[in-house]
């Protein structure tokens, strides 16, 4: 209990270090984002607690500690803001982890390759199967570096074979925890991903059909449109399926008057007997 008690202001110094970085970090890998900073680093802080927490309870249950779902949250970092403050975090979360679990080398270095294995793995979503892809190759990277530290420190082949498991076992809690939490942070801190706009695409949803039923020039324009948008996106690394999906909706508001609008015309124009005014 002593030695406990001594070191709570060393682990309160190293958490308010990690806070400080994490927040310098997010603030020059994206310095463009100003306006979203308190947004992303309350999410940040809010993954990592539950990890820690996660840690804390897995402590003793489980001491190696590999069994620790870091890569999770480093895949939803990913997928809800970006690769780069997904990568800070990942490496800040996995030391805190590593504090935990007695200054353990080998679980700083397992979880924060199953971390960057997720992360450069999820860098674009484009499918649901992407985020079970993505935690798949976390846990075969895990494995190979349970592995690699096992040998290291000159265990046997059991504990190998144990090692293996809990890192198979942190692969399943990864694959089962991301989608399961990825739409309540979602709507938590209002975060457009890649997800939602593949779900917006859906060309058989309610709005895209009464546009493909009802003016189909106009829906016929907006595909067309989308196509193209995605096309010019993708050449200079913007975000293609944002402009795509934004696209298909751009002229929904033509279902209101279809008939003013030129390309829904068959007849005469109607704005050739209207007053400017009215027409515009």
């Amino acid at each position: 209990a002593p030695e406990v008690h001594q070191l709570q202001p060393t682990y309160a110094i190293l958490v308010g270090l990690v806070l400080a970085c994490l927040y310098r970090g997010i603030d020059l890998l994206v310095p463009d984002n100003h306006e979203f900073l308190v947004r992303d680093i309350s999410l940040t802080v809010l993954l990592q607690c539950g990890v820690l927490l996660l840690g804390r309870i897995g402590y003793y249950i489980e001491p190696s500690g590999l069994a620790i779902p870091v890569a999770a949250a480093a895949i939803l970092m990913a997928i809800l803001l970006n690769t780069r403050i997904a990568a800070i975090s990942a490496v800040l979360l996995s030391v805190l982890v590593s504090l935990q679990y007695n200054h353990s080398w080998q679980v700083l270095l397992v979880t924060a390759s199953m971390s960057f294995a997720g992360i450069f793995s999820i860098y674009k979503v484009r499918r649901r199967s992407d985020m079970t892809r993505a935690a798949m190759k976390a846990t075969l990277i895990g494995i190979v570096a349970a592995i690699a530290v096992t040998l290291a420190t000159g265990g046997h082949l059991a504990d190998i074979s144990r090692n293996v498991v809990l890192v198979f076992l942190n692969g399943v809690a990864c694959l089962l925890m991301v989608p399961a939490l990825l739409p309540s942070l979602e709507r938590l801190f209002g975060i457009t991903t890649d997800i939602q706009l593949l779900e917006y695409s859906d060309l058989n949803n309610e709005l895209l059909s009464r546009l493909a039923i009802e003016v189909p020039a106009t829906y016929a324009h907006s595909l067309m449109l989308g196509q193209l948008a995605e096309a010019a996106c993708e050449a200079i690394g913007a975000n293609g399926l944002l402009a795509r999906v934004s696209a298909y909706y751009h002229d929904i508001g033509k279902l209101k008057r279809p008939e003013y609008f030129a390309e829904n015309q068959t007849g005469p124009n109607i704005h050739d007997v209207l007053s400017p005014r009215l027409s515009a």
